[in-house]
């Protein structure tokens, strides 16, 4: 698509906020728009109608409920929230400024952890669930997980097979065994969980922003976080938020035990986990997806990165998996 074409279709979208681009800069998927009345954040996403309902509800929600850890959407002239050009839709935000140092001495990853904990603990909502229900999503995870393991069995048996090893699959082949083990234990948790909901017969859902990491939020001069990117929020466990956050740190800082357990504290400071959904976010973190997807990406015919990268990257996430372990430990001794 041309300059001149691109140009065109931000001043359309932009026309219905009453805005005129000065200049436009593009910051992965946000454009930058200034303005003669102030500074925005455009985004393009390719969410259809319904989706698109839902991320304005959900938006919405975190108004109405006094949420103040996010960005909110600006509407346009006519009232909407959004704009549809026959391909795409677009949102418009505040522009906010991601600072990376702090006037103060703060910690990003306590600063996350503790302002997902409020969005739970405000969304909140308990619920009748009857063993059918937790028998299918036990059912539906269990499969995937197994499924995820026969794939990477199959791709042992084949290298084993093979007279030399890369470097990639001999490092795999030592410590295939250790990632069987955590497997194992990852399903063992899962067990427990669904004993335990079944005990209770209700579970708590919250929304759960559904995609964090330290790219889904904004940070101000003090340290405040200011979630964005709500376009795949659901209602689900908290575990699941809290999972896919730990999982995104674990793997972009150095990080031990007890600092895991002081993350989990700062959590449940604000929003505690009953015991089933503890053992849900245990299952959830040993499950090692990680190293999973580290193999699919090196048997992809469209890898880029040279072996001796991807031997880092794979003896790091190994590493981290033990440190999981450990964590896990330190949460049941704890608890």
């Amino acid at each position: 698509m041309s300059k001149t074409l691109v140009d065109q279709i931000i001043s359309q979208v932009l026309f219905q906020y009453d805005l005129r681009p000065k200049n436009v800069h593009l910051y992965g998927k946000v454009l930058k728009v200034e303005t003669d009345y102030g500074v925005f954040a455009l985004k393009k996403t390719t969410m259809n109608k319904e989706q698109t309902d839902w991320f304005i509800h959900v938006i919405r929600r975190l108004d109405r409920i006094g949420f103040p850890f996010f960005v909110p959407v600006l509407p346009t002239k006519y009232g909407d929230y959004s704009v549809f050009d026959g391909n795409y839709t677009y949102y418009l935000m505040p522009w906010h400024e991601d600072h990376r140092t702090f006037r103060h001495q703060v910690q990003p990853e306590e600063t996350m952890v503790e302002e997902v904990a409020k969005l739970h603990s405000l969304t909140e909502r308990t619920q009748d669930y009857g063993e059918d229900s937790l028998d299918e999503s036990f059912r539906l995870l269990k499969e995937r997980w197994d499924l995820r393991k026969l794939e990477v069995e199959k791709y042992v048996d084949e290298i084993e097979k093979n007279i030399y090893y890369s470097p990639f699959e001999l490092t795999l082949l030592t410590h295939f065994e250790r990632t069987q083990q955590l497997a194992g234990q990852a399903e063992w948790h899962l067990e427990q969980w669904l004993d335990l909901a079944k005990e209770k017969k209700k579970y708590r859902s919250v929304l759960c922003h559904g995609r964090l990491n330290r790219s889904h939020a904004c940070f101000d001069e003090y340290g405040t976080a200011y979630f964005i990117n709500f376009e795949k929020a659901v209602l689900d466990t908290p575990a699941r938020d809290l999972a896919i956050l730990f999982r995104h740190y674990f793997q972009s800082r150095p990080w031990d035990e007890q600092e895991g357990q002081h993350w989990l504290n700062i959590y449940e400071k604000h929003f505690t986990f009953f015991d089933e959904e503890r053992h849900l976010l245990m299952s959830y973190l040993l499950f090692p997806e990680n190293i999973f997807q580290m193999i699919d990406h090196y048997r992809s015919p469209e890898r880029s990165k040279p072996e001796i990268q991807m031997v880092m990257k794979l003896e790091r996430r190994l590493l981290t998996m033990n440190r999981v372990h450990r964590f896990v430990n330190q949460v049941q001794k704890n608890t």
